[in-house]
């Protein structure tokens, strides 16, 4: 069996597309070649090189399409293949070409626009739950999009004392527990509401700013704690970075009185 490489036997094979149109972002762009074995032996496709028109590449600046396939003697298959180019590239349409001997093919790379961040780290823990108190967290954010991205802004955050269902439920059951179910479930939802803080103030110090593809940012999140939370109790939330959750534990602190 022979081997179809980027530097062996790709005059035996025949590609039946005259344009080959690949689509996607450009870490995943993905499309169909029809393939043809023209030779009496069977043979492994493993890899074609991508070249400029016109122009020879030089050993080691080549770019690569990579299959994994056979083809018996006369026959004809379609596979799909999926090209890696680097993330940070641009939307557009860009071209390349495979010579399979005589055969020159294009290949139309359409790269969609993208937009994909990385946050880190996403878990923070602080001390001191009482209110009014301003906490921040300093997060790196990485833009590994193709696509500037401009800081979003904000608006509020989720926060809940760590024992509020199990506080209300132990309140329900033993203040209405001989009485009928509803009645039981008002008084847990009334401890609910009563327990229940206020949204959190949040901000980002860097709201607006633009991040380059490839580039990252130090970013400043600014979160009081609700007027009307207690200080002496324990609450954990979270907010929404674009598409990133990012949870924040806050621990009560109680100062030591020495005697």
């Amino acid at each position: 069996m022979k081997i179809v490489s980027a530097n062996s036997h790709q005059e035996k094979i025949k590609i039946m597309e005259k344009e080959i149109v690949l689509n996607g972002p450009p870490s995943s762009l993905q499309g169909n070649i029809q393939f043809e074995n023209i030779e009496s032996d069977p043979l492994r496709i493993k890899t074609l090189a991508l070249v400029a028109k016109n122009k020879k590449q030089q050993k080691g600046t080549q770019d690569f399409l990579r299959f994994s396939f056979r083809l018996r003697p006369g026959e004809q298959k379609q596979e799909t293949v999926n090209h890696e180019l680097p993330p940070t590239t641009p939307p557009g349409t860009y071209e390349s070409h495979i010579m399979l001997g005589e055969q020159m093919h294009k290949v139309k790379m359409i790269v969609q626009p993208t937009i994909n961040i990385e946050v880190f780290p996403t878990q923070f823990t602080f001390q001191n739950t009482a209110p009014g108190t301003t906490h921040v967290a300093v997060l790196t954010l990485i833009n590994k999009g193709n696509m500037p991205f401009q800081v979003p802004e904000l608006k509020h955050a989720a926060m809940l004392d760590m024992d509020l269902l199990c506080r209300a439920f132990g309140k329900g059951f033993r203040e209405k527990g001989k009485d009928d179910l509803m009645s039981t479930l008002d008084e847990v939802t009334r401890n609910l509401k009563e327990n229940l803080t206020d949204w959190v103030s949040i901000s980002v110090e860097e709201h607006n700013q633009i991040v380059q593809p490839g580039d990252s940012l130090l970013l400043h999140i600014n979160f009081t704690i609700p007027k009307n939370a207690e200080a002496n109790r324990d609450y954990d939330g979270n907010f929404r970075f674009w598409d990133k959750d990012i949870s924040v534990v806050i621990k009560s602190h109680r100062e030591t009185t020495k005697t």
